[in-house]
């Protein structure tokens, strides 16, 4: 016991958590909307905060357990949904002196409820109306459950029976914009089944067909939205010798939008209403907490891929150029970069912005108390800051109103795409130098964490606390400017650029580094390695009693990722390589070959898939293990058959289009 208590030295025992009120006081929602039809019918989402008082035992337990914001949530913050005739039903034996008694006031001092406020600016005249009924209920609710709190409190937003959203100009441009894809794929899809019925050639094979271009430019591009056509696009091989040796690719990008799901999942699970906070609160104290915590270094296998495929990419191109010519202008240069900065720009934009687009469409309240909070909440960051996305700027412009939150990584990429492509232009106009440049900006931006983290007071990892991500990231210092910044994860991203140019070299050497054994030990002592590395955060995520060291923290801090990015670097170039055994053939399974190519999609929408799904719940829900996983696999399923949707009707038309531009 004395060992475990040195472990996980603050786990508080279970009767704690029954001292304190619920996080969540819903009341019926439908039977409120529809026992009570009419005007005067109303439901309103109000946040409270508790206020101090150490002579309660309620109040005592709430400061015991909130102070370890790491695990805990923060058990002062209060959500209620209250249907406004049965607050005044249960307050209407009460004289005017019982009642004032029951108010504590405003709640205006707390900035994240505020954020939530400013978006929900059309709910003002609600606040004023409703503001005192309300915290005199909830009050009241806590005072006759034997809790002995006051609370302050605001009304974030109402509902009222018979209300009905109408179509604006941002729905009437999704709708038109849908209708049009599926007007060019029902056209093209036509186009490419006359053609092959005209084909007089016998001998053709019918996959033949879908993957031979017409002659005609018009045909063409129609073609590109035929459905079957981008069927084949979708599931064919990869061709040449270095997509052969890379289509591992697929496998390892799948399963690190696994690992995404599962995290982004959990946190709007922690968005949404839990009817049993101590349970995740006591995992966060175990060592799965802390595997938990350091899964975000999965973020950190992305940056390595692209910065490995913008790299193989860069190569191909430079040298089908240097066959013509062997020195470059600062005008070809260029160019270049123009071109596949603004190549790579569409592509990824134009499904983006679909569904960015999608994400701020106005419906029907299709879920209940908590459908605003969560996903109407998206919705109106979308409508407002949907520039700073498509501007790949939102990682650190209007970062309280983040429109899709995991935008933030595509900012990042981009910034790190632009910054490497700089600097391979560089290494090939200053050939000589070349080794010497990209040693100094690996150690250059290694260092740059540690020195920003040790400057700006940062924590040495980053740690989603309960409450943190419950209030959407809002105002958290730490995942806007440690996290998601993008000096801090460009040496991630570099270390992509490096295993794709000694990769490059092995390649052209034919150096066979599978026949090396001490390559091939040092290889599969990465896996075990890796693992035992994630649990490297365990004593800064886990033990209050003594501050990390800042110099110590601050090195912890620029190695954590980068470490894991340049062994993830040697692991791929090793597999490239064909070592691996076992692993390689299993990371080379067709099955992957569809569903690494549609993680872009589930990527981008997944998050919104999650919303939906948890915006729906009536009540709280209680959080375990079963529970977990059904929405993890339902919001996994979900977000692939988006994405398989969105990349036959939009993605590789877009894709194919640029293709017919080269």
């Amino acid at each position: 016991m004395m060992f475990l208590d040195l472990l996980f030295p603050f786990r508080p025992a279970v009767t704690q958590f029954y001292e304190m009120p619920p996080l969540y006081d819903l009341d019926d929602y439908d039977r409120c909307l529809q026992q009570f039809d009419g005007q005067s019918s109303a439901y309103c989402f109000v946040r409270a905060e508790v206020q101090p008082d150490e002579s309660v035992a309620a109040w005592r337990a709430i400061a015991d357990i909130s102070q370890y914001e790491r695990h805990h949530f923060d058990h002062s913050q209060l959500y209620f949904g209250l249907c406004l005739r049965e607050c005044e039903a249960s307050l209407a034996g009460l004289d005017d002196s019982e009642l004032e008694a029951l108010q504590a006031g405003l709640l205006t001092e707390n900035a994240k409820v505020n954020v939530y406020l400013d978006l929900f600016s059309m709910e003002t005249t609600n606040r004023q109306r409703h503001q005192r009924l309300t915290n005199a209920c909830l009050n009241w609710r806590l005072q006759r459950r034997g809790f002995g709190l006051l609370a302050k409190s605001v009304v974030e937003y109402c509902d009222q029976a018979g209300h009905h959203v109408e179509d604006d100009a941002w729905n009437l441009t999704f709708y038109g914009i849908l209708g049009a894809l599926l007007v060019l794929a029902c056209l093209g899809s036509l186009v490419d089944l006359h053609l092959k019925r005209g084909r007089h050639d016998k001998m053709l094979k019918e996959r033949d067909h879908y993957k031979t271009p017409p002659k005609s430019t018009t045909q063409q591009v129609l073609l590109t939205f035929s459905i079957v056509r981008n069927w084949y696009r979708l599931n064919q091989e990869p061709s040449g010798k270095i997509g052969r040796e890379l289509r591992f690719l697929d496998c390892f990008k799948f399963f690190a939008m696994f690992m995404v799901i599962f995290a982004h999942t959990n946190w709007v699970i922690y968005e949404s209403a839990i009817s049993n906070p101590q349970d995740p609160e006591r995992l966060l104290h175990t060592a799965a907490g802390t595997l938990l915590v350091s899964g975000s270094l999965i973020t950190v296998t992305f940056f390595v891929i692209s910065g490995l495929l913008l790299t193989i990419n860069w190569l191909a191109v430079s040298r089908a150029l240097q066959s013509k010519s062997d020195t470059w202008s600062f005008g070809q240069y260029t160019q270049l970069f123009v071109k596949f900065n603004i190549f790579r720009y569409i592509r990824l934009t134009v499904p983006y912005a679909f569904v960015l687009l999608m994400s701020g469409v106005y419906f029907e309240n299709a879920g209940g108390p908590l459908w605003r909070h969560i996903f109407e909440r998206e919705q109106l960051a979308c409508r407002r800051n949907w520039w700073t996305n498509l501007l790949y700027i939102n990682n650190f412009v209007r970062t309280d109103e983040r429109c899709l939150l995991q935008g933030w990584y595509l900012a990042a990429d981009t910034h790190s795409f632009v910054l490497s492509l700089v600097l391979l232009m560089l290494g090939h106009r200053f050939a000589k130098w070349s080794k010497q440049l990209y040693a100094g900006v690996l150690a250059f931006f290694v260092a740059l964490p540690v020195v920003l983290t040790y400057v700006m007071g940062y924590y040495p990892i980053f740690i989603p606390t309960p409450q943190t991500q419950k209030d959407s990231f809002i105002q958290d210092r730490q995942f806007t400017e440690f996290y998601t910044s993008s000096l801090m994860n460009f040496g991630c991203y570099f270390c992509g650029v490096l295993a794709a140019l000694v990769y490059d070299q092995l390649a052209m050497k034919q150096y066979k580094l599978r026949d090396l054994k001490s390559f091939q030990l040092l290889w599969f002592t990465l896996i075990p390695v890796g693992i035992l590395w994630l649990f490297s955060a365990h004593p800064i995520f886990q033990h209050y009693y003594v501050a990390p060291s800042a110099i110590w923290g601050a090195l912890y801090a620029g190695l954590q990722r980068n470490i894991w990015g340049f062994g993830l670097g040697i692991f791929i170039v090793g597999m490239a390589s064909k070592v691996g055994w076992i692993f390689r053939k299993f990371a080379c399974l067709p099955i992957f070959r569809i569903l690494g190519r549609l993680t872009y999609g589930a990527f981008i929408v997944h998050l919104l898939v999650a919303r939906i799904v948890l915006a729906t719940v009536r009540e709280p829900i209680y959080f375990g293990t079963g529970m977990m996983f059904a929405f993890i696999f339902f919001t996994m399923t979900m977000s692939y058959l988006c994405s398989f949707l969105l990349a036959i009707f939009l993605e590789l038309p877009v894709s194919s289009f640029l293709k017919l531009m080269r």
